[in-house]
């Protein structure tokens, strides 16, 4: 279930960890971003939207495929807006946490234009300004961060062209 407010600078979901529940993710993550009114982080633009998503796609999806859990084990995802990063920016952080076993601990692979899987964490590592991996205080297994700059215009200027 979603928590937070349209001002609440925090969404969390719990769901199982299965890859059919990740487009619901995906349409409650929008809908949070979506809603915001937050007076320091202007309306996030469509393009960023898409890309927050897509964060939060690859990363939940790297999860549910890449770790041995137990098939009544969930997946908690978070973001968190921090409206002061820079003057010219904030910053969204994007968190999924699993039930990774021993030392699944995802990595960066070598894929190929052809492969049909396994860059996942390469599309994460492009889109995202930082990411990494730290054990989990929310569940038994890692958390799987990445952040993203949210650009904010400056009253009275217009948006690059």
């Amino acid at each position: 279930m979603p928590s937070g407010h349209a001002e609440d600078p925090t969404w969390q979901l719990r769901f199982p960890a299965r890859e059919q529940y990740i487009a619901r993710a995906r349409v409650a993550f929008t809908s949070w971003l979506k809603e915001r009114q937050d007076p320091e982080i202007p309306e996030i633009s469509a393009e960023t939207v898409d890309d927050a998503v897509l964060l939060l796609s690859e990363l939940a999806t790297n999860a549910v495929v890449h770790t041995r859990c137990l098939p009544d084990a969930e997946l908690v995802c978070r973001a968190t807006l921090a409206a002061r990063e820079t003057p010219a920016a904030a910053l969204l952080r994007i968190e999924v946490h699993d039930h990774a076993e021993g030392d699944d601990r995802p990595q960066l692979k070598d894929s190929e234009a052809a492969d049909e899987s396994g860059r996942g964490l390469c599309i994460v590592a492009a889109l995202a300004a930082d990411w990494g991996v730290r054990p989990s205080t929310v569940t038994d297994g890692n958390a799987v961060w990445a952040t993203l700059r949210l650009p904010r215009e400056l009253p009275g200027e217009l948006p690059a062209q």
